[in-house]
């Protein structure tokens, strides 16, 4: 069985709804005449509006060419639609969640839902979470990986995670803008600028968000969540020798980074075998989820790089669909 723990989904209504926008996140006509004719604006990257992002009979045919089992759908972070002031926000993800229990209740056996929420406003994020935790199919909810960089700003989150501790909520971090920076334009890269913000800059972001999680005590006050951060929990896996000899060197009678760093679980967007195996000896073949990024990024490529990665056949069967907490009717 395999199981996709990050993959988006834009359902019909609310791409009707962002061709509706006159400014970012919004689906505009592409000028090159790209795939589908359209395309995303969404201030960091322009991404062609295709049949898979949109489409769900596509969807399942592509599962089904692919033979993925199940695939965890989830807003796309990184367009900042959850992050609009709050007026704007709130309609949008509650169409994408309207919309996914109805695609879950048509195929329970196919898919499950993490739920969008309206970021700047925490109240009605928390009650948005308590109706998709009691809508079945629903495991949590998506948060953008800006909420995390510090142990200080996390902070700020800690009702939303009360509540979704209550729940006993699956949580996903993902690339992303947090309200205060959700409607701002990019940095100016300059050269490079997809290696630079897709790659460099995303993958720091996520590394300092899993610093946050795993060496301090911030989700110790939340024992029954369990938390997923996307990209192998970003460069942390290259990096965790370095911590670990400057831990050493500077806070001699500390804990390695090393030996805290099993808490939360990592998926394997976009990353090839050696990174794979690599993730695995630092977190634990255990608390690695296959992520494919799916339709952004290549599933085939992903998949054939976790069983090209040299780990054990139990430790390639658990990443492809064994770990992860329970799934609503797996």
């Amino acid at each position: 069985m395999i199981v996709d723990w990050h993959v988006h989904w834009l359902p019909p209504a609310l791409a009707d709804a962002l061709r509706a926008r006159t400014h970012p996140p919004r689906i505009v006509a592409d000028p090159n005449g790209g795939p589908g004719g359209e395309r995303l604006d969404v201030h960091r990257e322009v991404l062609p509006v295709t049949p898979a992002l949109i489409d769900a009979g596509a969807r399942v045919d592509f599962m089904d060419r692919h033979s993925v089992s199940r695939q965890v759908l989830s807003l796309p972070g990184l367009f900042g639609i959850d992050s609009l002031p709050a007026a704007d926000a709130a309609p949008l993800v509650r169409l994408f969640n309207d919309a996914l229990a109805a695609l879950i209740a048509d195929r329970p056996a196919r898919f499950s839902g993490l739920a969008a929420l309206p970021l700047a406003d925490p109240a009605a994020a928390a009650e948005e979470l308590a109706r998709a935790m009691d809508t079945p199919g629903f495991a949590g909810a998506i948060l953008p990986a800006d909420a995390f960089l510090t142990r200080r700003e996390a902070e700020a989150w800690a009702p939303l995670l009360d509540a979704a501790n209550a729940h006993r909520a699956h949580i996903f971090i993902h690339p992303g803008p947090v309200p205060a920076v959700g409607a701002q334009p990019p940095p100016d890269y300059g050269d490079n600028v997809n290696l630079r913000h897709i790659v460099l800059d995303v993958q720091a972001r996520l590394s300092a968000v899993t610093v946050t999680l795993t060496l301090t005590d911030f989700l110790d006050a939340f024992p029954d969540l369990t938390v997923q951060v996307a990209n192998l929990g970003g460069s942390v896996p290259m990096m965790v020798e370095r911590m670990d000899h400057v831990s050493s060197r500077r806070t001699p009678d500390a804990p390695l980074p090393s030996a805290r760093i099993g808490r939360i679980f990592v998926d394997t967007s976009s990353f090839g075998p050696g990174s794979i195996a690599l993730a695995a000896r630092t977190f634990g073949a255990d608390r690695v989820l296959l992520g494919t990024d799916h339709p952004i990024f290549d599933t085939q490529r992903t998949v054939a790089a976790i069983r090209a990665s040299g780990l054990p056949d139990d430790a390639v069967a658990g990443i492809l669909g064994g770990n992860g907490p329970d799934l609503p009717d797996r």
